[in-house]
């Protein structure tokens, strides 16, 4: 038997927390084996920061959230075996979304609010060095899917789906006179 002493101990535990936190983050249920993951799955946000910009920078309200990305749902959950859910969409989009020539950022994830209240939230950053510069968030709590898309409508202005393969998108668009991000209305549907 091996004595590793405290910080032998500590670094063991240390590896063992990170080889179990995207397990901790998202739960995905084995039953009803017939529907999809993404209708089985429960997300346990435990984030303090996402793509460079704090929490409480995003929302007030929230105590965590997590981005999606292809690294924390692995290709267990994105690849062909799972049906390749994202069909042409992603977690995030670098543009131009405004039309002003700096890039922005838009990304889809899941929040939780102190009071308890989880749900999907669709982002719109501009990166800085200094500070990000919150530009849009819209909230969609307490949805039945575990997952959220961006994408680009055929004229390529900036859409969200809040499911896989459904028609429940929304098209966020940029308003020249009020110099602000808004949801326009239904996204063109999916086929």
């Amino acid at each position: 038997m091996k004595c590793w002493g405290m910080p032998g101990l500590l670094l063991a535990l240390s590896a063992a927390a990170a080889l179990a936190a995207p397990g901790d983050v998202l739960v995905v249920a084995p039953e009803p084996a017939a529907e999809p993951w993404w209708q089985r799955a429960r997300w346990q946000p435990k984030a303090q920061s996402v793509r460079g910009v704090a929490i409480r920078r995003l929302h007030p309200e929230w105590c965590a959230a997590e981005a999606f990305s292809r690294e924390l749902l692995g290709n267990e959950l994105l690849g062909p075996a799972a049906g390749s859910p994202l069909d042409g969409l992603d977690f995030a989009l670098e543009g131009d979304f405004d039309g002003s020539g700096r890039p922005q950022v838009a990304f889809v994830g899941v929040y939780r609010r102190c009071a308890g209240e989880q749900g999907l939230f669709a982002a719109i950053v501009e990166p800085a060095r200094e500070r990000p510069r919150m530009r849009f968030l819209v909230e969609v709590p307490n949805t039945p899917s575990a997952l959220a898309t961006v994408g680009r409508e055929p004229d390529g202005t900036l859409a969200v789906w809040w499911c896989v393969a459904c028609p429940n998108g929304v098209r966020i668009e940029f308003n020249r006179e009020t110099r602000g991000f808004f949801v326009a209305g239904p996204a063109t549907p999916r086929r």
